[in-house]
């Protein structure tokens, strides 16, 4: 979504887009490695979450269950690379300036006012009214008052859908506050 708004003129395949990421077939895509990608192409990444790529690198799953809990960790465990994501956290630490902190509203706003569209991981589940969890990226487009505008990927793809704020606070901070995470990117 990045790549095309900031790249109109060039195309890029699933394939290519699945290298850029290191996607494993059948299970679900970290962003670590598209960053990296991005920082080695060109783009200032701007990375916020609490989230602890250091201590990931070190600890591994053990991490992702004191960090997210048992039920989101096990999601993570079941549907991840975890060692191809330990090893590219390894490298992540060296190359991304990450803000460690909880990310805000306000903060994504602000990025828009900037001229940048944050891509934020959200509970898929909770985002359209369902139980469990299911992590998902959707790029925050705009906003107003009570809604934010988001290009949402999913199935089926909708772009500018509007989400109140409270859901989309549920969304993204499922299963706490600590969950939120964005990055958002620009040409250097």
């Amino acid at each position: 979504m990045l790549l095309k708004h900031y790249s109109p003129g060039r195309d890029f395949s699933w394939r290519q887009l699945d290298e850029i990421s290191a996607k494993v077939d059948g299970l679900w895509t970290w962003p670590t490695a598209a960053l990296l990608w991005l920082e080695e192409n060109g783009f200032i990444v701007r990375n916020v979450e609490a989230f602890s790529y250091q201590d990931f690198a070190r600890l591994g799953t053990e991490y992702l269950i004191n960090y997210f809990g048992p039920q989101v960790a096990q999601e993570q465990i079941d549907h991840s690379n975890i060692a191809q994501e330990v090893a590219l956290a390894k490298i992540f630490v060296r190359k991304i300036a990450s803000e460690q902190r909880i990310p805000s509203v306000a903060d994504l706003q602000q990025s828009i006012d900037d001229g940048q569209f944050p891509c934020c991981n959200v509970n898929s589940r909770k985002l359209n009214g369902k139980d469990g969890y299911a992590g998902h990226f959707v790029l925050v487009i705009g906003y107003d008052a009570n809604n934010l505008i988001l290009h949402d990927p999913g199935l089926p793809p909708q772009e500018n859908r509007r989400v109140p704020k409270e859901l989309f606070e549920q969304a993204w901070a499922y299963p706490g506050d600590k969950a939120k995470t964005y990055f958002a990117i620009k040409p250097r």
